[in-house]
């Protein structure tokens, strides 16, 4: 198929979607018409394969409808804007909830926003649950691990979440190889969020030495052995613990070294007044 047998395939296109657009609301046939003809500009098999790749034109319609009922002719404007700066991949990251995506992807730095929408376009339902659930941060965070981000922060929530912060991808993978969080009793569940949540390095840490390195299924008692590698006991803390037992002790060791500086000063201006009477 040559260029010009492409572009009338398109142009074609563009006919069918704005009769069929119009018939169902006159207010979604702009920008649908708008969108096809941005591919159509592209030209020859560049355009159509992106378009064919976004979904066709029945795609491009839905989600313009979908826009069209959350937030009326402006949200669907947005979608169009955002798709002539980022192609078909924008039309896919906000196609489960464009309210909720396009808002979110407008916290985007711009240098970050390449990366953002070809994360989300990956999986759409679950980027746009995963935003809902735990706001716009979702999108940087997850984009920083591609493929694994957004299956870590499924799976430990909020825990997740910091960990997809400040982890490295090769930790984070060690995360996504971690199985049946989901099916622990919620008390190991919350253990294991919070441990995250303190410290996402030093929990990865654990489950290296515990799973020596291969993929490990959660239970209860592997939990039981994070928490105490971790958080100890009274008589053995672990890392999260012996900080603040240090500074408890620089803390108190500096209240008495000002105490004792305070009552040497109270006894010297008694002795020194004692003296002066004699």
């Amino acid at each position: 198929m040559n260029a010009i047998t492409l572009i009338t395939t398109l142009a074609l296109l563009i006919s069918f979607g704005s009769q069929s657009v119009c018939a169902q609301a006159a207010l979604i046939r702009k920008p649908v018409v708008e969108i096809l003809e941005y591919f159509a500009k592209k030209g020859g098999r560049e355009g159509l394969k992106e378009l064919q790749e976004a979904g066709g034109e029945k795609a491009v319609r839905e989600i313009v409808e979908r826009a069209t009922k959350q937030g009326g002719d402006d949200l669907a404007q947005q979608v169009v804007t955002l798709t002539r700066q980022q192609g078909s991949r924008a039309l896919e990251a906000v196609s489960a909830d464009p309210a909720v995506m396009v808002k979110a992807l407008k916290s985007v730095p711009e240098n970050r926003l390449v990366n953002v929408v070809t994360e989300a376009a990956r999986h759409p339902d679950l980027m746009a649950k995963l935003v809902r659930a735990h706001g716009d941060e979702v999108l940087l965070a997850s984009s920083r691990h591609p493929g694994v981000g957004m299956q870590v922060i499924e799976e430990f929530g909020a825990g997740g979440l910091k960990a997809a912060k400040i982890l490295d991808t090769d930790k984070m993978l060690v995360l996504g190889r971690t199985r049946g969080f989901r099916q622990l009793p919620e008390a190991s569940q919350r253990t294991l969020t919070g441990l995250l949540d303190r410290n996402p390095r030093e929990v990865v840490n654990a489950l290296m030495i515990i799973g020596g390195g291969t993929a490990i299924v959660l239970t209860a008692d592997t939990v039981k052995k994070i928490a105490d590698m971790l958080i100890g006991t009274p008589d053995h803390p672990g890392p999260l613990i012996e900080p603040v037992v240090t500074y408890s002790w620089i803390i108190g060791g500096c209240l008495v070294a000002i105490l004792l500086a305070y009552a040497g000063i109270k006894l010297w201006g008694v002795w020194h007044v004692t003296r002066k009477k004699v």
